[in-house]
C-alpha cells in the first residue's frame, strides 16, 4: 500500500524517503541503465546546462546590485536623491520584476530557452530602464531549467552551484565599480555612469554565444544522441511524476495555485532573500558606516560572499545526500537572522564584520535549500512551470523588502 501512495502526488511534505520510495524513484532508471553510464550522463548534463546559467545569473545580479557601488562614488548626490528616494528606486526595479515571473516559464516552455534566453539577457543588458521587466522571468526560467534535467534529491547542490556561482562573482561588483568609477571624465561620463555602461556591454556581448551553448530542455536538446534521451527520459520518469513533455495547461497552473505547500515554501524563501537583497544593495554603504573608507567598504564586501559559497555547496551536497531539506533550512535561517541582529548591536568593528560573514552564509545557504524543497514537493513538470515562478514572487517581494529595510536613519553609527 505504500508504494501505492506514494506513485500518487501527495499533501505532505517530502522531507526524507523510505524503501517504498527509492523503488518508485529507481524503477525506471537503475533497472534499465547502468550506474557508471548514468554518472557520465549527469556529468555531461552538468557540464552543459550549468556553465552558462551559472554566468548569466551572475552577469544579472551585477547589473542589478551595481547600483550599491554606484551611490557612494556619487551616483546619490548627482541625481540629487535625499532621505529614502533611493530606497523608492529599488522597488522600483522590484513591481516589474514581479508581474513576469509567472508568464516566463509559460514562454520558455512555448519557445525553447535559446531563444528566449538570448532575448532576455540582451535586453536587460541594453534597456537600463527595463531591468526588471526582462530580468523577472529570468531567475525562474533557470530553476525550472535545473529541475527539468535532475532528479528530486541531485538538485540541490546543482542549484547551490548556480545560487552561489551568482554570488560570488556579484561579491566582486563593488571591487569592479570601484574601478569603473576611476573612468571619471571619460568621453564626458561621470565615473558612477561607467559602472553601468561597461557591465551591462559585457551582458549583451555575452547573450550572442548564449543562443548557441545554453541547453534546451530535456526532450529538445539536439546536443543528445537519441539513446541519451531516453536514457535521460527513463531516468526522470519515475521521479517527476508525469511525461516531461508537452505544455503546461490552465490545470497545472490551478493545480499549483492551489497547493498550500507551495506557499509555505515560498515563504521560506521571502525571508532569506530579503536578506540577500539588503545586503547586495547596501553592504558598501554598512560598512562604511562602521567606519571603514569607501576603498576598503568596497574591499571588505567580497570575502563574506566567498565565505557563503563554500558553506552553502557543502550544504547542497550534504542535503541532497541525506535527502534533508527543513532542518538545513531552519538552522541557516536562525543565522542569518541572527548575522542581521549583530549588525546593530555587534559592538566593535571586528564583531560587526564578523556579522556580515554570518548574515550572507545563513542567506545563502537557505535561499537554495528553500528552492530545493518546492522541487521536491511538486509533482510534475508542468505543475512545477507554475510552481516555480509563484515561488520566486514571493523571493520577490524579498526584494522589496530588502529595498527597503536599511534607511539611511538606521545605519549603525549613523543618524
Amino acid at each position: 500500500m505504500a508504494g501505492d501512495m506514494n506513485n500518487k502526488p501527495t499533501t505532505d511534505m517530502i522531507e526524507t524517503t523510505d524503501p517504498c520510495d527509492d523503488a518508485v524513484e529507481k524503477g525506471l532508471d537503475e533497472s534499465v541503465i547502468d550506474p557508471t553510464e548514468d554518472k557520465r550522463l549527469v556529468r555531461r548534463i552538468d557540464f552543459r546546462v550549468l556553465p552558462w546559467i551559472c554566468i548569466t545569473y551572475a552577469l544579472s545580479l551585477i547589473d542589478r546590485t551595481n547600483i550599491a557601488a554606484a551611490r557612494i562614488v556619487g551616483m546619490e548626490a548627482d541625481l540629487n536623491l535625499t532621505g529614502n528616494q533611493f530606497n523608492v528606486a529599488l522597488l522600483v526595479f522590484f513591481i516589474t520584476y514581479l508581474v513576469t515571473e509567472i508568464p516566463s516559464n509559460i514562454v520558455i516552455k512555448a519557445v525553447g530557452t535559446q531563444s528566449y534566453l538570448t532575448v532576455l539577457i540582451a535586453s536587460w543588458g541594453a534597456i537600463a530602464m527595463c531591468f526588471g521587466f526582462f530580468e523577472g522571468g529570468f531567475n525562474p526560467a533557470c530553476i525550472y531549467l535545473i529541475s527539468c534535467w535532475y532528479k528530486r534529491y541531485e538538485v540541490q547542490q546543482r542549484l547551490a552551484i548556480w545560487f552561489v556561482f551568482g554570488s560570488v562573482v556579484s561579491g566582486f561588483t563593488d571591487v569592479i565599480s570601484y574601478g569603473l568609477s576611476l573612468m571619471e571624465g571619460q568621453r564626458g561620463l561621470r565615473g558612477w555612469s561607467w559602472v553601468f555602461i561597461i557591465p551591462g556591454a559585457i551582458t549583451v556581448a555575452v547573450a550572442i554565444p548564449i543562443f548557441f551553448f545554453v541547453a534546451e530542455f530535456p526532450e529538445k536538446a539536439k546536443w543528445l544522441t537519441a539513446e541519451e534521451r531516453v536514457m535521460i527520459q527513463r531516468r526522470l520518469a519515475g521521479d517527476q511524476g508525469e511525461d516531461v513533455e508537452g505544455k503546461g495547461t490552465m490545470k497545472s497552473f490551478l493545480e499549483a495555485a492551489l497547493d498550500w505547500k507551495v506557499y509555505v515554501i515560498s515563504l521560506m524563501l521571502m525571508l532569506p532573500t530579503a536578506t540577500t537583497y539588503a545586503l547586495s544593495f547596501f553592504s558598501p554603504s554598512i560598512l562604511a558606516s562602521f567606519g571603514f573608507s569607501v576603498t576598503l567598504s568596497q574591499v571588505l564586501t567580497t570575502p563574506p560572499y566567498i565565505f557563503g559559497a563554500f558553506v552553502s555547496i557543502l550544504t547542497g551536497i550534504m542535503a541532497d545526500r541525506v535527502r534533508l531539506r527543513s532542518p538545513f533550512i531552519i538552522g541557516y535561517s536562525i543565522l542569518h537572522m541572527a548575522g542581521l541582529a549583530m549588525i546593530s548591536w555587534g559592538g566593535s568593528q571586528g564583531a560587526r564584520y564578523t556579522s556580515m560573514f554570518l548574515a550572507i552564509a545563513g542567506s545563502n545557504c537557505a535561499i537554495p535549500s528553500a528552492l530545493a524543497f518546492l522541487a521536491n514537493n511538486v509533482v510534475g513538470t508542468h505543475k512545477r512551470q507554475f510552481a516555480v515562478p509563484i515561488q520566486t514572487i514571493f523571493g520577490g517581494i524579498g526584494g522589496i523588502i530588502g529595498s527597503l529595510m536599511f534607511r539611511e536613519a538606521d545605519y549603525p553609527g549613523l543618524g
